[in-house]
This record gives C-alpha cells, structure tokens and sequence, in this order.
C-alpha cells in the first residue's frame, strides 16, 4: 500500500508501523467521539460524518506520507502520528498524533507513542527540533508534550474558531539535546523505539 517502505517502531506493548488496508476498517468502526473531535479544533456540533470511502482515502493518503505511522496497541489499530514538514536543511519538522479510541485515552499511550517516535527521530533522522502546536483547552495533550519534553514557545491568538469561539493554538517545541530518552522512557518497561 505505500510507496516507499518506513522502518516498523517498537515499544513495550505497542507497534508504529505503515498503514495497511485494513486499518480503514478499524478506523471507520470507531466513528468520530465528539470528545476526541474536539480536542483537535473540532467543533462537537458540527462532526462531518465518516464515510468507508473517505477513510480509506485518508489511509491511502497516510500511506504514502513519507513520516506517518499507524500505532497499533494489543493487536488492534489506535490511531496515527506523523512528522510533518519535515525540514532537512533545518533539521526540523511538526509532530501530530491521533488517537481515536476513548477507551484507551488517558494510560499514557499517546507519551508511548511520541516518546518512540521522537527516539527515532532524533536518533535515527538526526533531527534538531521538532514543534508541535495544540488548541489551548486540550489540556490532557499539552501535559503529554510536557511530560514528553516539550516546552511552550508561544501561542497564536485567536488561531482556531471552534464553534462560534476563537480559541490560541499554542506552540510547542523540544530540542534534541533536552530529549533524555533514557529518563522519558522509565516509566515503559522494556526496550522502547527498537527499529526492526
């Protein structure tokens, strides 16, 4: 299904891995939460319904993104992160994750995921710095980044109208000599950001 093969990450008790057919399935059967949505700039009341044909589009197009990973946990898909507008004269790029399972929010399975993928990042990509910007009331989110290492930066004012309400973006970013892999990842047993 994708163009170009990416190495398959993993950690303790989860898989990033390339996007495979079947992950539009499991995508679709978990619907958009309203919760979920929202946090990521959504407005609740206004959710475009999930249609199998526009999943599988959007997996299709993950599939060939060249930095994306399905994060597959216990043997079923959860959700995706990806480093966008990767920079390689700067050494830089964005991260974004998606985790569309409610049940599983909240045991640290996003800190897993951004923490493998920014070993590989920074070990593996030789990356610099990598940002991350969130609406400002997903506070569940900008507690992970920090827990992961991020500090804020900055905030754009006004940069998301959710509803009838302007909401900041803030600006996160973590560098690669403040990334203490070692000290991130002691709360996971067991080897984490293995490269297979």
């Amino acid at each position: 299904m994708s163009l170009q093969s990416i190495p398959t990450l993993r950690g303790p008790d989860m898989l990033l891995r390339e996007f495979r057919a079947g992950d539009a399935r499991e995508r679709f059967e978990l619907g958009n939460d309203p919760a979920i949505m929202r946090m990521f700039g959504v407005d609740p009341t206004d959710i475009p319904a999930l249609t199998e044909a526009g999943v599988r589009r959007w997996v299709d197009d993950l599939a060939k993104h060249p930095h994306a990973w399905a994060i597959e946990h216990e043997g079923s898909w959860l959700g995706e992160i990806r480093l966008d507008k990767m920079n390689k004269q700067d050494r830089r790029a964005q991260l974004a994750i998606g985790l569309y399972d409610p049940h599983k929010l909240g045991r640290g399975l996003g800190r897993q995921a951004i923490l493998i993928l920014l070993r590989y990042a920074f070990d593996a990509l030789a990356l610099h710095r990598i940002s991350v910007r969130v609406v400002s009331y997903n506070a569940r989110a900008i507690a992970c980044y920090r827990a992961c290492g991020f500090v804020e930066e900055g905030r754009e004012r006004e940069a998301a109208r959710v509803g009838d309400e302007w909401r900041d973006d803030v600006i996160m970013g973590l560098l690669a000599h403040e990334f203490d892999s070692s000290k991130s990842l002691s709360k996971f047993s067991g080897s984490v950001a293995n490269f297979a």
